[in-house]
């Protein structure tokens, strides 16, 4: 089976050395890192927004950077990523926040989808206000209406960057479960979970865990 994401000998510079993993389509894999950066470092070069020093990296059999721009547009497509402070946009509200991408995909909103973001949003454990700004959001919320952005979108991908430090336990594991819930709706759907946190890496419900050693 073709790997959804692979790295094969990939070093990028002052965070790994060599790095070889791969996540076939409808598995899942928890990567230990040292610290937010080396995780952001990943992220990178999974989305292709900077090459490696040295190996390769494949997403669905592609090389990101050697892609042209249209081609790594429609990569990106099959991609959802939710990073440590959700990527909001600042002057839009949530909900706009949340659906803005998938607008531009697909050119309209259906009750819908409506529907099954706010439901997932209040699972979560969100009950504040839809047209809040992101100011008025925490962190936490944010990395939440993150998650629910990008499940709307409905990618085969799935990359989570450091975003399940710093939660309460109980919030923690509700929205691992919410992952392990949208992975499982795709037979083909591939899960990445980074953190530098060997005890967060267990509340994750992935297949495997592989701890990563930065360079001394």
């Amino acid at each position: 089976m073709l790997a959804a994401v692979s790295f094969k000998k990939v070093t990028a510079a002052n965070y790994f050395q060599e790095l070889s993993f791969e996540v076939e389509a409808g598995s899942s894999l928890v990567l230990v890192t040292s610290g937010e950066d080396e995780s952001s470092a990943i992220m990178k070069l999974v989305a292709g927004l900077s090459p490696p020093a040295k190996g390769t990296v494949l997403v669905d059999g592609q090389s990101p950077t050697e892609l042209q721009e249209a081609q790594l547009y429609q990569l990106r497509q099959q991609m959802g990523i939710v990073t440590p402070g959700g990527g909001m946009i600042s002057n839009l509200k949530l909900w706009e926040n949340i659906t803005l991408p998938l607008f531009y995909k697909t050119g309209h909103i259906t009750e819908d989808i409506e529907e099954a973001g706010g439901n997932c949003l209040r699972k979560l454990g969100y009950s504040g206000n839809l047209m809040a700004m992101p100011a008025h959001l925490t962190q936490i919320e944010k990395r939440l209406a993150a998650f629910v952005r990008a499940m709307l979108s409905q990618p085969q991908i799935m990359f989570y960057c450091n975003c399940f430090e710093d939660m309460p336990q109980a919030t923690r594991k509700c929205f691992a479960a919410a992952t392990a819930e949208f992975h499982a709706e795709s037979a083909d759907r591939a899960s990445i979970y980074c953190t530098s946190s060997a005890e967060t890496a267990r509340d994750l419900p992935a297949g495997s865990i592989l701890s990563i050693h930065q360079p001394s």
